[in-house]
């Protein structure tokens, strides 16, 4: 019996050819105009039941969208030359996110404008059928090229060696170069190498100005991309002088792109590295749960969006997974800066000072590393990985005693950070 089965997403780039590409570009619009269209229907509909109590009720799911879309295709027959899979996909799209408004989780869905917010990415469901020689998919590899469904076989840069089951492929448009992302599916992952080094406890605060901070008061910076970013708002403003669709223009935009790719990779890697050398020597990881979304409507929303701290925390996750670490994330409502990680006493007027002295016991905390001791404290307890002990006790006077607690590894050979 399978315990578990993991989901994995391999990106690679391509080049393609002219007839490839304007392939592409014709299955995004149909995607796009599919979206558009069934959206308009299913608020069409919304309407006619809220105002008038026409019709059954509006919640759009498949059974609806398979009837517009095969609707679609009798009006436009241009849609019939489109790839049926990713007109699908295009339409699971829409209803997530009809899930998340019906759920209050996120706005009403919008339109994609084909100027300000284009359909970017197609996804082709990987289809199995049966030949005289066997299964085979509609997606497979046939040496260094990579067969897609209505698009033939496409040649990528870098070949990945992929043994699990391929489900599906997404064509991806972005900053003006293509990549193709193969979901795949494991039964088991077998780790590159094993980790010799006595692994430590550690909790990890995130922070706008120190990156990450250890509760062994390490702290890692968080990379440095002010060439990279002076650049981009060079070619930015400079994109904006000119007249769009200019050669110019054209020229411009692809310098632009050309910075906007490099910072994505320099963060790529860096976060890649980190959440590694995280992994490697760290046995039990706890964070907090962040909420992002909520964060991005401050004044540091530009900061926040910048940092990409979901990024960041998805990687050492899914790491943290692979090489049978233990990662928990704690409540976001704990107060981990507020509360004195000596006493215990939560400090309700604490501002945005980085040192402060707790009013109790009058120890003198760095906010970050308190933080992190804290989100550390929390996460043992949460797990019942640990059980509190006495340590210390110091005497007040007029008979009070302040007595410390702390955390203690029922395996005496683990180290705390």
């Amino acid at each position: 019996m399978i315990e578990k089965i993991f989901i994995l997403t391999d990106k690679i780039e391509f080049v393609p050819d002219k007839d490839l590409e304007r392939e592409l570009n014709f299955n995004l619009r149909a995607a796009g105009y599919v979206y558009n269209k069934t959206l308009e229907y299913s608020a069409y509909r919304e309407n006619l039941v809220k105002e008038f109590h026409i019709g059954e009720n509006y919640k759009v799911d498949r059974n609806y969208t398979q009837k517009v879309v095969r609707q679609l295709k009798r009006q436009k027959p241009f849609l019939k030359k489109a790839e049926s899979t990713c007109l699908q996909a295009s339409t699971d799209r829409l209803i997530q996110a009809y899930n998340g408004y019906y759920e209050h989780r996120t706005g009403r869905p919008k339109f994609k404008s084909l100027k300000n917010n284009p359909v970017r990415s197609i996804t082709l469901r990987n289809n199995e059928y049966p030949t005289k020689n066997g299964v085979k998919s509609s997606i497979m590899w046939k040496g260094n090229e990579l067969r897609l469904n209505k698009l033939g076989f496409v040649k990528v840069k870098h070949k990945r060696d992929i043994n699990g089951k391929i489900k599906e492929a997404t064509i991806l448009k972005e900053n003006g170069k293509w990549f193709v992302c193969i979901t795949y599916e494991l039964e088991k992952i077998q780790p590159k190498e094993k980790f010799t080094d006595p692994p430590l406890y550690v909790g990890i605060d995130v922070g706008l100005r120190d990156f990450l901070t250890f509760s062994n008061d390490k702290v890692i910076p968080k990379p440095d991309l002010g060439k990279i970013n002076s650049r981009i708002v060079y070619y930015q403003q400079k994109l904006a002088r000119q007249k769009e669709g200019g050669s110019n223009w054209k020229k411009t935009l692809e310098k632009l792109h050309k910075w906007q790719n490099r910072r994505n990779n320099v963060v790529n890697d860096y976060y890649h590295k980190v959440s590694y050398n995280i992994v490697k020597h760290c046995q039990f990881i706890a964070m907090e749960t962040l909420d992002i979304r909520g964060m991005l409507k401050s004044n540091l929303s530009h900061g926040i969006h910048e940092i990409g701290w979901g990024k960041l925390i998805e990687m050492i996750k899914y790491k943290a997974e692979w090489y049978g670490r233990e990662f928990v994330q704690i409540s976001r409502w704990f107060p981990s800066s507020k509360k004195c990680n000596f006493c215990g006493h939560i400090n309700h007027d604490l501002g945005p000072e980085r040192e402060w002295e707790c009013p109790h016991c009058h120890t003198v905390h760095k906010r970050d590393v308190n933080a992190a001791k804290n989100i550390l404290d929390e996460g043992l307890r949460a797990t019942g990985s640990m059980v509190l002990c006495l340590v210390d006790f110091i005497p007040m006077g007029q008979g009070k005693i302040l007595y410390k607690y702390q955390w203690k590894c029922f395996d005496k050979t683990q180290g705390m950070a």
